[in-house]
């Protein structure tokens, strides 16, 4: 048979190990009761923080039941006071003694202290979290982000004036530009320092949906609305609810979506396909094209009623050729990025090398800049920057293409080139040039042109 003073030991490291685990005032109380509840027939545990106990724990007999009143103190002072009512205890419990009682008094008191430096650790961390919060917004005010690099008066204007002054409100944005040159993180940029910026921030490449999934993956589908659709499916407006959606290359929709994405920037509801009910979203529209719009309306390819509700904030992103300025220190900053990436020292970039990158048009942009940098450091083994054979920018002086074909050709080849022989996608030949992918590659039978291993 187990001694009630090794009980009394058991008790205390129980209760030690339960009080040590818990971080607030709120689980210190059922901690401690489950434990004493496991040795004892215990009637009621009451702690009165800050106010003073005896400096003695006080035993008396109340019928059946025995009651301890005693102090919570340390070496501190006194954090205030318990009462312990307990019914009789029998021969498998500890003897609840004077001693065993002012045993369990420090135990709390202990805990007590604990609980209260954890409550001041966690309002500094607290407050430490609000005040870098509050920093990191004074900082996105001044600074450009680190992806943004830019000197010219064009890009400084869109980023240090007209993307915080749109940010603020919830008002659609449409950003216009060629291919590569920013879009999305214009649309990022807008999105980060907006009051959703905890929330989603989704990117739909309108262009690469199928023809016939464009409203399912925009809008969601029940189950059962089209062969496949098993189950029921959330869209991108669905998923970005409280949050942001870029609808980039928006001037690829076809008609029916267009007017159904018309009906969620009006009033803020859709339906999904196969379904009746009206879905209530809470979405940030930002569209995103290189198309020209006002051209697409007058033929009759894109809605003008959407055009308007879609060009709310127009904000238009210069090329890169139309921004000199800007090419040497992009360039700077994008070799010192890839070079990081590619676990090497970014080389020097020659004179040579910047001049021959200055006559190129870059009709991809930074996103054909980009390209041309890896590459070239991949293929580097000096300390300064080389360009693989074949893909140095040619000068503006040695193009002169004698004719249209050959001047279309000229072009074709170096948005493949760019693109790695890419077609599809975003990031594709088709993309940089303009064109539909279909009628590139019919193009580029009819010119003869093969695609670069």
């Amino acid at each position: 048979m187990t001694n009630r003073a090794d009980l009394a030991l058991d008790l205390l490291a129980d209760l030690g190990e339960a009080a040590a685990c818990a971080h607030t005032e709120a689980t210190l109380v059922p901690s401690v009761r489950s434990v004493l509840s496991r040795y004892f027939s215990l009637v009621r545990l009451e702690l009165r923080l800050g106010e003073p106990g005896p400096s003695d724990p006080e035993m008396s007999r109340v019928g059946a039941e025995t009651v301890a009143v005693f102090g919570i103190r340390d070496s501190r002072g006194t954090l205030g006071v318990a009462t312990l009512a307990i019914r009789a205890p029998t021969d498998t419990a500890p003897e609840l003694t004077p001693s065993l009682v002012g045993a369990i008094g420090r135990v709390l008191a202990a805990s007590l202290r604990q609980v209260e430096v954890l409550g001041r650790v966690a309002a500094i961390a607290r407050r430490s979290q609000g005040d870098r919060r509050q920093l990191q917004e004074e900082l996105d005010r001044v600074a450009l982000p680190r992806d943004i690099v830019a000197v010219g008066p064009a890009m400084r204007a869109v980023f240090e004036e007209m993307v915080p002054l749109v940010a603020r409100q919830d008002t659609t944005v449409l950003v216009r530009g060629e291919t590569g040159t920013g879009k999305e993180v214009v649309a990022r940029r807008i999105h980060a320092l907006s009051r959703r910026a905890s929330r989603p921030f989704l990117t739909v490449n309108c262009g690469a949906l199928p023809e016939g999934l464009v409203e399912s993956a925009l809008f969601g589908h029940e189950r059962g609305a089209f062969t496949g659709a098993a189950t029921r499916h959330m869209g991108f407006f669905e998923r970005a609810h409280r949050g942001t959606l870029l609808l980039d290359e928006v001037g690829e929709l076809p008609r029916a979506a267009q007017a159904k994405l018309l009906r969620v920037l009006q009033g803020g509801d859709f339906s999904r396909v196969g379904g009746e009910a009206s879905v209530l979203v809470d979405v940030r529209v930002i569209a995103a094209t290189h198309r020209p719009l006002e051209a697409m309306v007058a033929s009759g390819a894109f809605r003008e009623d959407l055009y308007y509700r879609l060009n709310v904030f127009p904000i238009l992103l210069p090329p890169l050729r139309e921004r000199p300025e800007d090419l040497e220190i992009v360039t700077l900053a994008l070799v010192e990025k890839l070079a990081t990436k590619l676990g090497q020292s970014a080389p020097r970039v020659s004179a040579r090398a910047m001049a021959s990158l200055r006559a190129h048009p870059f009709p991809g942009n930074l996103r054909e800049l980009e390209n041309l940098l890896e590459r070239a450091l991949i293929l580097s083994t000096g300390d300064s920057l080389s360009f693989p054979a074949g893909s140095l920018p040619i000068a503006a002086g040695e193009m002169a293409p004698k004719s249209y074909e050959a001047a279309m050709r000229a072009c074709i080849e170096r948005a493949l080139e760019a693109s790695g022989g890419k077609i599809y996608g975003p990031d594709g030949a088709a993309a940089a040039l303009g064109l539909k992918p279909t009628t590139l590659q019919s193009k580029l039978k009819k010119l003869g042109i093969r695609l670069p291993p």
